[in-house]
């Protein structure tokens, strides 16, 4: 059960609570994992505790993204990220919630079941064919198409032996909720950055000189049609990406 609630927001507010409970929901996840030292996660906050002074706990955590954005810009860099996600429009008291709510989520719990969560937080699809995907080999290179937010490549990466999310995916991303999952994605994977997470206009894939278009790829994966994807096989991606192959799902 996750406790980051944001039924009680306006819309206005809506965007940056959903990206700021991803947030804190990540950062909690990878310090119960030891990859980074407990504070959000430390007993009673302490440490945060003792030298606060004045300052709330919205600056808290934009103290804790501004840290964390060294490594991974995305997702904790809200410039990078794209929308309007200002901390300082979150209501203090809610925020005072979540901190204390940090306890009641599955910080240990398995990871996919972790980034679905996620993937339904931020409103993405998640009802994915991910037993359909290719086998992918150490040499090879993947991209995934807007839509999915990393979902695929944390599926391949946790169920193939030879692949690394940071040296074998790219995941071009069409909105800051998928940029969000992205660098979600990244964390629970224990990548050392998120500089494979990229923002894409779908649409500006049409242009052969897009950079994206200008790389090789051995696999293209990513939304069915039929599940809202925005691109056809037949008449887009093999023109795009004519060395690889597809698998949309």
């Amino acid at each position: 059960m996750n406790h980051l609630d944001v039924s009680t927001l306006t819309n206005t507010q809506r965007s940056i609570g959903l990206w700021a409970a991803a947030v804190l929901y990540a950062l909690a996840r990878d310090e119960a994992a030891g990859r980074r030292n407990p504070r959000l996660t430390e007993p009673n906050l302490d440490t945060w505790e003792r030298f606060r002074g004045h300052l709330t706990s919205v600056d808290f955590v934009s103290l804790l993204c501004e840290d964390a954005a060294v490594l991974h810009r995305v997702p904790f860099d809200p410039k990078s990220v794209g929308g309007d996600l200002r901390l300082d429009r979150l209501p203090e008291a809610l925020v005072d919630g979540w901190l204390r709510a940090i306890d009641s989520l599955q910080l240990t719990g398995h990871g996919a079941d972790y980034i679905l969560e996620q993937a339904k937080r931020l409103g993405l699809p998640t009802r994915l064919a991910r037993s359909d995907l290719h086998v992918v080999k150490a040499h090879q290179k993947v991209l995934e198409l807007p839509g999915t937010g990393g979902q695929l490549a944390y599926h391949l990466v946790t169920s193939q032996k030879e692949v690394v999310l940071q040296d074998n995916f790219t995941i071009a991303c069409g909105s800051w909720q998928e940029l969000t999952l992205a660098g979600a994605v990244a964390l629970e994977l224990g990548a050392p950055h998120s500089d494979f997470a990229v923002r894409v206009d779908a649409t500006s894939l049409k242009d052969s000189e897009h950079p994206l278009r200008r790389r090789s790829f051995d696999f293209v994966v990513g939304l069915h049609p039929d599940k809202g994807g925005l691109h056809h096989v037949e008449d887009q991606l093999a023109i795009w990406f004519p060395s690889a192959k597809f698998l949309l799902v």
